[in-house]
């Protein structure tokens, strides 16, 4: 009868690192899937809280709205906003604008519960901009990409620059 020694066969390693590619192949996606859902949580975050502050200071008939509305509450004294809270976790980089959402594009008080009131930008959730992104409704909820709200927020000129 053979001794055997003790030791690693080739043919456990192949079998372990075989095993080891068919994981990562399984969980690599899978982390990725759950940042994109953790980015998109923190933009829905970030329309509430603009939709909050927005109704703790709702602009006067003189002001403006759109993006210039939602940087002016970061300026205030005290600020009402963040101005963290203006940058969309989904765009990056130094070319980025300064307010990565869209603020409503006139006197809200005229827009239905459901009228879209603020949304993000085009890129926010896909590389071509077709994918739409999040909007917050005047009611303060807020939906996003399947909805259909997007497209006609930024088509229907709801939300503005």
């Amino acid at each position: 009868m053979r001794h055997r020694e003790a030791g690693i066969t080739l043919v456990e390693i192949v079998a372990a690192v075989t095993i080891i590619g068919i994981l990562s192949a399984l969980l690599i996606p899978l982390s990725i899937k759950a940042g994109r859902y953790e980015n998109l949580k923190l933009c829905q975050d970030n329309l509430r809280t603009l939709y909050a502050a927005q109704a703790k200071a709702p602009p006067t008939p003189t002001q403006e709205y759109g993006r210039a509305y939602w940087v002016r509450l970061t300026q205030m004294q005290p600020p009402l906003l963040s101005p963290d809270r203006l940058r969309c976790p989904f765009v990056d980089g130094a070319d980025a604008p300064f307010c990565q959402y869209f603020g409503p594009a006139g006197d809200i008080v005229k827009y239905d519960a459901k009228d879209p009131i603020g949304c993000d930008m085009e890129l926010s959730h896909s590389d071509d901009g077709r994918q739409g992104g999040s909007v917050v409704l005047k009611n303060g909820d807020v939906v996003t990409d399947h909805t259909g709200a997007w497209g006609s927020a930024q088509h229907g000129g709801r939300c503005r620059p």
